[in-house]
Parts: C-alpha cells; sequence; structure tokens
C-alpha cells in the first residue's frame, strides 16, 4: 500500500477487479485531463441499491485505497450485489493530494448543480434510483480518531454499531465537539432541512439524503494515523453496512 497518490495504478487494479466479478466499469466523466469511473453490478436495480464513493477529496487517500480493499475482498460476490461504486471523483486531486479540483473548486459542495462535469454525471447516472444505503468515505485532517455522521431517517439507526466495527481497528475520534458541533462518542446524527445548505451548496451525502438514499452516512478516519490502519477501519465499516443494508432487504 505504497502509491495511494497513483491514479493509473488505482484504475488498473479496478479494472481486473471489473474483469474477475462482472461488474461494468465505465468512463462517465473527463475532469483535469483524468477519467473520472462507475462500477455497476447487473443486480443493481432503481430500487435498493447500495451507492458506495470515494475520492472527492483528494488529500484523503485511505478513502479511494478502502472501497478498492473492500472491494478486491468481495470480488466472487459482487455480481450479485446490487452496488453502485464510484472509486474516486476526483483523480486531479488525488494525484496532487489536494482538496480541490484542478479548477480550486471542492467537488463537495457543488450537487445541487451541474456545473461541474463529474458531478452532473454522478447525477445523471443516479438518476431514478433510490438506494437502501449509501456510504461517502473521508478522512479529516484535524480528526483525532474514527468518527461518522448519519443522516437521521430510517429506524434503527446504525451509527453506534458502525463505530464499534471501527473501534477494533483504530481508536474512536475523543472530542466532543468540533467544526461547531456536538459528537458523542464519535457520532454525528442530525437531521437535514434543505434551506440550511441553500447557500453552501449541496454536499454529497445531503444531495442522497434529500433525493436518493433511506440511509446516508459519511465516514472520517484520522488522516494523521498509518495509512493501513485507516484503511482496515474503513473497509470494515463499509463490508459491515453493507451486510446491515441486505439483512434490511430480506428482512
Amino acid at each position: 500500500m505504497t502509491r495511494p497518490h497513483d491514479y493509473r495504478h488505482l484504475l488498473q487494479r479496478w479494472r481486473v477487479l471489473a474483469r474477475q466479478s462482472g461488474l461494468r466499469m465505465q468512463r462517465i466523466a473527463t475532469a483535469g485531463g483524468y477519467g473520472v469511473f462507475a462500477l455497476r453490478s447487473p443486480a443493481l436495480r432503481p430500487e435498493g441499491g447500495i451507492y458506495l464513493s470515494a475520492g472527492i477529496h483528494g488529500d484523503e487517500p485511505a478513502a479511494t485505497e478502502a472501497l478498492l480493499t473492500w472491494a478486491e475482498a468481495n470480488a466472487q460476490r459482487l455480481l450479485r450485489l446490487p452496488v453502485l461504486l464510484f472509486p474516486c471523483l476526483n483523480p486531479w486531486g488525488l494525484v496532487h493530494n489536494r482538496r480541490s479540483d484542478e479548477t480550486g473548486r471542492d467537488l463537495n459542495r457543488l450537487f445541487h448543480e451541474d456545473a461541474a462535469p463529474t458531478i452532473a454525471a454522478v447525477r445523471q447516472l443516479v438518476r431514478g434510483h433510490r438506494f437502501t444505503l449509501a456510504l461517502q468515505l473521508h478522512e479529516d485532517y484535524d480528526g483525532q480518531g474514527f468518527y461518522l455522521y448519519e443522516v437521521q431517517r430510517a429506524r434503527p439507526y446504525w451509527g453506534e454499531a458502525l463505530l464499534a466495527v471501527a473501534a477494533r481497528h483504530i481508536a474512536i475520534e475523543p472530542r466532543i465537539r468540533f467544526d461547531g458541533r456536538v459528537f458523542r462518542s464519535g457520532l454525528m446524527r442530525r437531521k437535514v432541512l434543505r434551506r440550511n445548505f441553500t447557500e453552501m451548496g449541496y454536499p454529497e451525502a445531503i444531495w442522497l439524503h434529500l433525493e436518493h438514499a433511506e440511509r446516508t452516512f459519511t465516514l472520517e478516519t484520522p488522516s494523521e494515523f498509518a495509512l493501513e490502519q485507516r484503511v482496515r477501519a474503513l473497509a470494515a465499516v463499509i463490508a459491515a453496512a453493507v451486510e446491515m443494508a441486505l439483512n434490511e432487504a430480506v428482512d
């Protein structure tokens, strides 16, 4: 795990996985001179799918590596899982270790419109879908442990269970207040009102909650911790959340 900002290598691994698993891998946009890709399973339907994305902030490399790590571990069953995967939504940022895209924009504030080619492509691809679960993988430079945001809607809530999974691999965020928000043992669970994001613009998680997903989580690892540890924690939480979504669908 020594090439976290090598986008070409990341894509090579995803292409191998797509061939092994039967997922369809397609270029959905070009941004900053790099292709942006999505992978989907033939099991994906308009209702009840699972949306997983990483790399919208290029300086958060454990996110892109963790999504691939989880997918590689599940290569033999991906064909049967109703998944839509976005391996890296900001490849220019990943290559240059930048939060922003090549124009200086934070793509995670633009999901309310089609101004950025990548975001327009994601919005088009997702149109007509309603997901059981949506996970966005992130990292926090100031983080002191793992934490997550759970948008308040479906019950029972899953946040505590997912944090318990993360705690097997990494410390949980000890702070109770940061970024102007109050957390409880690494968990921020909140209601979302559309009007609160009118000026700031929609992050991916807010857009998904408002338009496309029953359960929406943003996962955050502390980017100053060891890369391998961050990847293990994120991959473990992806695995747990996917299983919970599948079990809920059966129930």
